[in-house]
């Protein structure tokens, strides 16, 4: 017999549509031979809950049907501290949100027959995650794990802004849209960073970008020879850019041709401690958390993923 599938549903993921197309694709998994026991998502912070809950109960495949916001959700709720709460526990990624950027890297679409072969036939393969520990909005001390990438600066800011909206208009427009509201009344910022234990500046800056996976905001290749797979992150630091040099540079940032720029700066590391005196936002996977101080640790092929 089949085994049991927990998929957790963002239902309003990309501006609701993942709610309403559901009980469509559910059909089709029914179709296709498959069982599956959908849960959906009823507050910030609940996919992880109804993971570590689905966990108890047994279930071994979960598969995240939403953004990389959902994703990221059910991702913490693999792990306890940095150990795999399940060992055998895989996850399935049903990419359905606004603009999709992990499975870019991860290598996968979001089409319903990609998904049906990865679960029919998919082998586990374990990527890097990353940890970061950072203060909340309201001011506690918290830790969680992320997929794609964090961010500093104008695209924290962004995405603070962006998430306001119902994101209906899809990835790019939605975040170069936010991304020109919030350049008007952007100040760059006076930050230290610390990389593998040594500060390489304290100065005033745009962006950084920690970053696991290659994209960010709906298509932006903002680090282009970042892997998922390599036990690092690719550290992309935008320097004192005003906003004529931000906008110039922004087809080269889709195309991953920015780096060459002399105000952008990358390196690959491990671990990466940032902070400032001024307020500065913080957002891992396209979800505002916080903000600065927050410390940066790569986790090396932890995730079980099924991919083909």
């Amino acid at each position: 017999m089949e085994e049991t599938i927990l998929a957790i549903v963002n239902p309003v993921s990309a501006g609701g549509r993942t709610g309403k197309k559901w009980p469509k694709y559910f059909k089709k998994f029914q179709s296709c031979g498959l069982s599956i026991k959908p849960v959906y998502t009823c507050y910030p912070g609940h996919a992880t809950t109804i993971v570590r809950q689905g966990f108890k109960e047994g279930y071994k495949k979960v598969m995240a049907v939403g953004g990389d916001g959902t994703i990221n959700e059910v991702v913490n709720g693999f792990f306890k501290g940095k150990d795999l709460i399940n060992p055998e526990a895989r996850l399935i990624v049903f990419s359905r949100g606004t603009g999709s950027d992990f499975i870019k890297s991860l290598g996968i679409t979001s089409k319903f027959k990609d998904i049906i072969n990865i679960i029919k036939n998919g082998e586990v393969e374990f990527i890097d995650v990353g940890l970061v520990t950072y203060v909340t909005h309201k001011g506690n001390r918290d830790s969680r794990y992320f997929i794609n990438l964090a961010d500093v600066g104008i695209g924290s800011e962004t995405v603070y802004e962006v998430n306001k909206g119902d994101k209906v208009l899809g990835g790019p427009i939605t975040y170069l849209l936010g991304l020109f509201k919030v350049l008007a009344r952007y100040k760059n910022k006076v930050i230290k960073l610390i990389v593998d234990e040594k500060e390489i500046l304290n100065e005033r800056i745009n962006s950084i970008m920690v970053a696991n996976g290659k994209y960010f905001g709906g298509g932006i290749k903002i680090a282009p020879t970042a892997s998922l797979r390599d036990g690092l992150f690719d550290l992309v630091v935008l320097k004192d850019l005003n906003r004529k040099e931000i906008l110039s540079n922004l087809v080269k940032a889709f195309k991953g041709l920015h780096l060459s720029h002399p105000k952008v700066d990358s390196l690959s590391c491990q671990k990466v401690i940032i902070d400032s005196g001024e307020q500065v936002l913080l957002e891992i996977d396209g979800e505002s958390i916080g903000r600065l101080p927050a410390t940066f640790e790569i986790i090396g092929r932890r995730l079980p993923v099924l991919l083909v």
